[in-house]
C-alpha cells in the first residue's frame, strides 16, 4: 500500500505504507497516522503529509532555532498551528523561555499526536506550556506588545490554514509582538508554490522592516527544498549569536552555526521569487 500526495497536478509524493494506524475525521479535517517502510510514523491531514518520524527534526529545528539564536533574551513564544508539538519541543531547549502558548484550531490533532507521536508531543505537558484550541488568527487579536517570537507552523493555505497566509494576519502578528519581536513561518516550496511564496513575502514587506526567506532540505516535502520566512522590525537572521547557536546545536540533529549561515544563501531563481529586505 502506498500513500500518495498530489502536488498541484504536477507531481506526486509516494510513501510505502506498512499499515494504517488511525484514520479519524475531526470537525476540521481528516487526520491519519500510518506506519511506513522508511519514514517511520507518518501524520497526514486531509491527505497532505505533515511530518514523519524520520525527518521531522529538520523542519522543527529550523523554524525555531534560526530566530531564537538571534534574540538576546526570548521569554514568551506563541506557536500558531503546530499541533504535533515538535516546535514546542525545540523552543524549550532554550533556557530563557518562561512561557509557550500553543494555539491549535483542532484539539484532536494535539490529543492524537500525544498518543501516536510522542517523539514530537513529549513536551506539551511541560508547566511552561499552555494549550489553546482556537483559531490562531482570532486568538492573537487579544494580545498587544507581548510575544518575543510568534511561529506560524501552519498547513498549506487551504481549509482552516488559509487565513494564516494573508496580510491582515501579519498585521495582527506585528501588533502582538514586542517592538523587538520576531515571526517565523513555513513558506512553502519555491518549485510548486512560487506564487504563494511571492505573495506572502510581498505582504510581509508592507509590514516589517526585515523579511528574510531561508531554506531547509526536508525529504518528505517534495521536491526536498523547502522555505521558511523570518520577519522583524529589529533583528536580522544574519546577526545571530554564534555561541548560543553552537550550544543549541549540541541538542540538534540538523541545525548548527554553519547551517544557520548557509540557509540564508538562496539560488538565483529563489531570489527572483521572494521579496526580501
Amino acid at each position: 500500500m502506498w500513500f500518495v500526495e498530489n502536488y498541484e497536478n504536477r507531481a506526486s509524493l509516494g510513501v510505502k505504507i506498512k499499515k494504517t494506524i488511525l484514520e479519524q475525521q475531526s470537525k476540521f479535517q481528516k487526520i491519519s497516522f500510518y506506519e511506513t517502510e522508511y519514514f517511520g510514523k507518518l501524520l497526514t491531514l486531509d491527505g497532505i503529509a505533515m511530518l514523519s518520524e524520520k525527518d521531522e527534526f529538520v523542519y522543527h529545528e529550523m523554524i525555531v532555532h534560526m530566530p531564537l539564536c538571534v534574540h538576546e533574551n526570548p521569554e514568551r513564544v506563541l506557536v500558531i498551528g503546530g499541533g504535533d508539538g515538535g516546535a514546542v519541543r525545540e523552543i524549550l531547549k532554550h533556557d530563557t523561555i518562561k512561557e509557550v502558548i500553543l494555539c491549535e484550531i483542532d484539539e484532536q490533532v494535539v490529543r492524537l499526536c500525544q498518543k501516536h507521536l510522542p517523539i514530537t508531543a513529549e513536551k506539551l505537558t511541560d508547566l511552561r506550556v499552555k494549550l489553546v484550541f482556537e483559531d490562531g488568527a482570532e486568538f492573537i487579536k487579544d494580545y498587544e506588545n507581548y510575544f518575543d517570537l510568534i511561529i506560524t507552523d501552519s498547513t498549506d493555505p487551504i481549509g482552516p490554514g488559509k487565513v494564516l497566509f494573508q496580510e491582515d494576519y501579519y498585521r495582527s502578528i506585528k501588533n502582538a509582538l514586542k517592538t523587538n519581536g520576531m515571526m517565523t513561518c513555513q513558506s512553502e516550496s519555491p518549485w510548486f508554490y512560487d506564487s504563494i511564496l511571492k505573495e506572502m513575502t510581498d505582504n510581509m514587506c508592507k509590514i516589517f522592516n526585515h523579511v528574510e526567506t531561508y531554506i531547509a532540505i526536508i525529504p518528505l516535502y517534495l521536491p526536498g527544498l523547502w522555505t521558511m520566512t523570518f520577519t522583524s522590525d529589529h533583528y536580522s537572521l544574519k546577526n545571530f549569536d554564534n555561541h548560543k547557536s553552537e550550544m543549541i546545536s549540541k541538542l540538534c540533529k540538523y541545525y548548527n552555526p554553519a547551517i544557520h549561515s548557509a540557509a540564508l544563501a538562496k539560488p538565483n531563481f529563489l531570489q527572483n521569487i521572494v521579496n526580501n529586505k
